[in-house]
């Protein structure tokens, strides 16, 4: 575990921040979870959901994946807007995607990415389906910021 102690000793002096502003605070977070709101959002490292909101633990009901997608056969992703639902009574849910996604940049690519394929064919039938309007667009740019809103959408 040598390689990971940073991560370790970050985490220790990110606990006592937060003990040195309010003693209580995981016990208070322990004893429930309710957050108003269900974030489903892109596993992009660049895309946290809590600081880019500026909202604490505790207040974002959080789901992420390659590309921010909601398909209807991820029972993961199906178990968790459940959830968020039914059981914590969120009052908002969020789609968030992002420009400069890979998983979209992917979905433009005719080459294979093995298991990859299988997640961003939804992407890929998305952009089939605005061939003619991305085409429009010109730049591969353009073209792909188009269809990170569209994929969002």
């Amino acid at each position: 575990m040598k390689t990971l102690r940073h991560l370790f000793d970050k985490n220790r002096a990110w606990a006592a921040d937060l003990l040195a502003e309010d003693t209580n605070y995981f016990e208070d977070l322990a004893q429930q979870q309710c957050p108003e709101l269900f974030w489903i959002g892109c596993s992009d490292s660049r895309v946290p959901a809590n600081q880019i909101v500026g909202l604490a633990p505790g207040e974002v009901f959080v789901h992420r994946n390659i590309a921010n997608q909601v398909i209807h056969s991820d029972m993961n992703c199906m178990s968790a807007l459940e959830y968020a639902v039914e059981v914590l009574k969120v009052k908002h849910i969020v789609v968030c995607g992002h420009y400069g996604c890979g998983g979209v940049e992917a979905a433009m690519q005719d080459g294979r990415r093995a298991l990859a394929d299988n997640w961003i064919g939804q992407i890929r039938e998305t952009r089939r389906a605005y061939h003619d309007a991305l085409d429009q667009l010109g730049d591969r740019k353009r073209q792909l910021d188009r269809l990170c809103e569209l994929n969002t959408i």
